[in-house]
């Protein structure tokens, strides 16, 4: 008794990938231009996609200086240093 095996070959084309690279890029994005027009109504003023960044650094930096995770004095020196290099970029971004 013969055994034989028919495989087909399933072919996606580069343009399903490249436009599931454009969906996940515009999924990503979404919450960065959510976060930028709400800084831009708190602080009554248009604020761009990297001061919108800047500004959320700033906050994940303060919350993890304040709030520590780890015992490490090092790392906590580090987080005090991410803080104070994010206000610096916001001040000047």
């Amino acid at each position: 008794m013969k055994k034989e095996m028919i495989l087909t070959e399933s072919s996606t084309s580069s343009n399903e990938i490249l436009r599931f690279v454009t969906d996940l890029k515009v999924w990503l994005q979404t919450p960065i231009k959510w976060l930028q027009g709400y800084y831009s109504s708190v602080l009554e003023k248009e604020v761009s996609e990297r001061q919108a960044s800047y500004i959320t650094q700033s906050q994940m930096a303060f919350i993890l200086t304040i709030f520590p995770i780890f015992n490490s004095i090092i790392i906590q020196g580090s987080m005090l240093l991410w803080l104070l290099y994010s206000l610096y970029k916001c001040k000047k971004g």
